[in-house]
């Protein structure tokens, strides 16, 4: 365990630990300061940018505020992270995973073949559902521009974003100090792990300026992980995402096909929450299906199918070769 914490994983474990309890610390009081300045705001004139704020943390509740501090206790941490991510020593063998430059074609040739998959898979789940009458149509008609701006644009824009920060700065932080097989796991359950660290849905605190509101909402945001539908259903399909993606960074030296998988995933989850309802009395909830087109056991296996994809597409493209 102190060889772990003395690692790049175990830097970016106690960060993350760190920046957790100090927005849960942070919080009440950035409540307060927000609702303040909101209260302020009604009797006196401020700029334009400040009236924006004002307004913001006005509708605003408590959860917003703790989702804001966690941002920020984290940037704050961030620097301490770096440093200390610089005295450890590299791994020998680190050139192996290092991040290659391919030729635009390739990008392409990865970017676009990744979006073909993850919309495909989760394409054919979508019709799957529709045909056990696990989903039906919401009654509005399909627009390309409002699937283009609404879907596509933010599909791609969170590919790039998140894979940036995955699997091109965090798995190859995990790269540096572990082995191949503990960075792939360790980086794809912080992966799933980030993506619900939120508090559930319709949370309401007794008194949000008390000192500990905030450790109230770390509980409850930390309370579903001990749930284990929340676990097969939810928790493992981001994990196996995760493995996935950080899988295809390893083996093509590059973010491309990460990025197009994982635009491509979303851009079908979106079309699908902007066309389809899915039915919550189906026999299929909620161990097959979940709340979205991402929760269940059948997405599970639809991303089964992804990974075996992609393993066709890396062998028959010789990437890293």
């Amino acid at each position: 365990m102190t060889r772990f914490l003395k690692s790049e994983a175990g830097a970016i474990v106690l960060w993350l630990a760190a920046a957790l309890f100090a927005a849960a610390l942070f919080t009440p009081y950035l409540y307060d300061a927000g609702k303040t300045l909101a209260e302020s705001a009604e009797t006196k004139d401020y700029p334009a940018v400040i009236e924006s704020i004002a307004g913001s943390a006005e509708r605003a509740k408590l959860d917003r505020f703790f989702s804001r501090a966690l941002l920020i206790s984290a940037l704050v941490f961030l620097p301490v992270l770096i440093r200390r991510v610089k005295r450890i020593p590299r791994r020998k063998d680190l050139e192996d995973y290092a991040l290659r430059k391919l030729s635009w074609p390739e990008r392409l040739l990865h970017l676009g073949a990744g979006i073909l998959i993850g919309a495909c898979v989760l394409g054919g789940l979508a019709i799957v559902l529709n045909l056990l009458g696990a989903s039906v149509p919401d009654g509005g008609g399909l627009e390309f521009g409002k699937i283009f701006s609404k879907a596509f644009l933010p599909a791609l824009g969170a590919g790039l974003i998140e894979e940036l920060v995955f699997r091109g700065l965090l798995l190859g932080l995990w790269l540096r100090a572990c082995s191949l097989w503990t960075a792939w796991i360790g980086s794809s359950v912080m992966f799933s792990f980030l993506h619900f660290l939120k508090p559930p849905r319709g949370l309401e605190i007794a008194d949000p300026r008390s000192w500990h509101s905030g450790f109230e909402i770390l509980g409850s945001t930390l309370g579903h992980f001990t749930n284990p539908l929340f676990f097969v259903t939810d928790f493992a399909t981001l994990t196996l995402l995760g493995l996935i993606l950080a899988w295809c960074r390893t083996r093509t030296y590059a973010l491309w096909l990460p990025i197009g998988i994982h635009a491509g995933l979303v851009f079908a989850l979106k079309t699908f929450s902007m066309t389809q309802n899915l039915n919550p009395e189906s026999p299929l909830n909620p161990w097959f299906i979940g709340s979205d087109l991402k929760s269940g056991i059948l997405p599970l296996f639809a991303l089964g199918i992804c990974f075996l994809i992609c393993i066709l597409f890396v062998r028959k493209n010789s990437c890293g070769k």
